[in-house]
């Protein structure tokens, strides 16, 4: 897939629906701007069709021969592309929204409107976002999307409203009347019929005979024959056929498809759908990057920032050129923080990072210093101890965050690594920092 960044376009065979929304995926949700920006087409076939493919394709083409014809849209993209600052962001959902920023962008929207889409986990799907995450954690673009107002990035407008299942956040839900009492959907419904001249009130088989289709009273014998003259039907009495309750008000369920819960319509999730509007401050965003959202770094007692830790790194070599002395810089790799962070949401990822710097803190001295590269990117200060050592500590640290994984996160994968890398002389920080980093891609 990398392999593709190299490209100034991508042409996708639009036969199959499955293959092209598989390379989308992989492609808009990739975290290479060189690749989740890169113009697509389709050709042939009725990919896009699909409203997502739709949104998220450049062009389409019946032909190679047409290839000429997209030249324009081709280099204005990757004109626009070439004009974004990328940073590294330190949570998965300041990375998305520099992501959304840079995507629109590049494509000149001002607009993000929501789409009324099947497959989607909530029915409305926004179509960049959603491929950047799974489809069990739609639900959660919401909240990203709040984040992007709050900072001042968009604006929203009200769209519609989806209801949610309580355990999955899925809107994939069957509503159903329900007995009451056993909340059986196995039930029959009778008319109650109100007979006026003697007052009787029963369900309609207390009024039916086997001999014909007439309705007499059972009080009194008497023949029903004008409904509002005779007789009225007030109400309706439910029979379950399950456990013989027999009610006038049903109980509203909303069986989720994804999970099988069902839910009391009352409790469901109510979430309010927008549409957006990207403000000036979202364009210089997309321009300069986005690194955290307010609480990312804030709420985490033990961390400095990366200019900071960039500038004491830098001092570092200087005095250690006096002393001769021996520092390290080390880096900690979560492999697959994306899918993690997606997962565990944005509170979860705010505790599983509050729990890693805890351990990493009580671990190396107070002089040592931890910062966020990225949101799958450690970085600590070791100094004035020999780059063996260094690297024992770091095993050290990677055990325990194993460990706290193991406990506090017994059904989710996560890989984590890393290395303690000696400073030298020779080269800048920079160059010292960049090596660190990149010996993990």
């Amino acid at each position: 897939m990398e392999s593709l960044s190299k490209f100034d376009g991508i042409v996708i065979d639009g036969k199959s629906i499955e293959f092209v929304r598989m390379v989308m995926r992989k492609i808009r949700g990739n975290n290479n701007p060189d690749l989740y920006l890169k113009p697509i087409f389709s050709m042939n076939g009725n990919a896009h069709a699909d409203p997502l493919i739709a949104q998220l394709i450049d062009g389409k083409l019946s032909s190679f021969d047409q290839i000429p014809l997209v030249h324009d849209t081709t280099e204005s993209i990757n004109k626009l592309k070439n004009e974004l600052k990328f940073i590294n962001s330190i949570s998965f959902e300041a990375q998305v929204i520099s992501k959304l920023m840079g995507y629109m962008y590049t494509r000149s929207l001002k607009e993000l409107e929501p789409i009324p889409y099947a497959n989607s986990n909530t029915h409305y799907s926004f179509p960049f976002l959603a491929y950047n995450y799974e489809e069990q954690d739609e639900y959660q673009i919401f909240d990203l999307l709040q984040i992007a107002v709050d900072e001042g990035l968009m604006t929203a407008k009200y769209f519609d409203r989806v209801y949610l299942c309580t355990s999955c956040k899925s809107s994939h839900l069957s509503y159903r009347e329900a007995c009451n009492k056993c909340n059986s959907t196995n039930t029959n419904s009778f008319d109650i019929i109100h007979h006026f001249p003697c007052a009787y009130v029963g369900p309609i088989t207390d009024f039916t005979n086997d001999l014909d289709d007439k309705l007499n009273c059972p009080k009194c014998s008497k023949a029903l024959k004008h409904i509002g003259i005779d007789y009225d039907k007030p109400s309706v009495l439910h029979v379950c056929k399950n456990c013989n309750h027999r009610f006038q008000d049903f109980v509203v369920l909303a069986k989720c498809m994804s999970c099988r819960l069902d839910n009391p319509v009352e409790q469901l999730v109510s979430r309010e759908v927008y549409s957006y509007t990207l403000t000036k401050k979202g364009e210089d965003i997309a321009l300069r990057g986005y690194s955290s959202t307010p609480k990312d770094i804030e709420e985490i007692i033990g961390t400095v920032k990366f200019d900071t830790y960039r500038t004491v790194v830098k001092y570092e070599i200087e005095r250690i050129r006096q002393t001769e002395g021996s520092s390290n810089i080390v880096a900690i790799h979560i492999v697959n923080a994306g899918q993690f962070y997606a997962k565990v949401g944005s509170n979860g990822q705010q505790a599983f990072l509050r729990d890693i710097v805890g351990e990493i803190r009580a671990s190396i001295r107070s002089s040592d210093m931890i910062t966020f590269h990225s949101s799958e990117m450690i970085l600590i200060t070791m100094n004035d101890i020999p780059n063996k050592i260094a690297n024992r500590i770091v095993i050290d640290i990677l055990n325990l965050l194993r460990k706290l994984i193991d406990t506090n996160f017994k059904d989710l994968s996560l890989e984590i690594t890393g290395t303690a890398y000696q400073l030298n002389l020779e080269s800048s920080s920079e160059l010292q920092i960049n090596d660190l980093i990149n010996s993990f891609k």
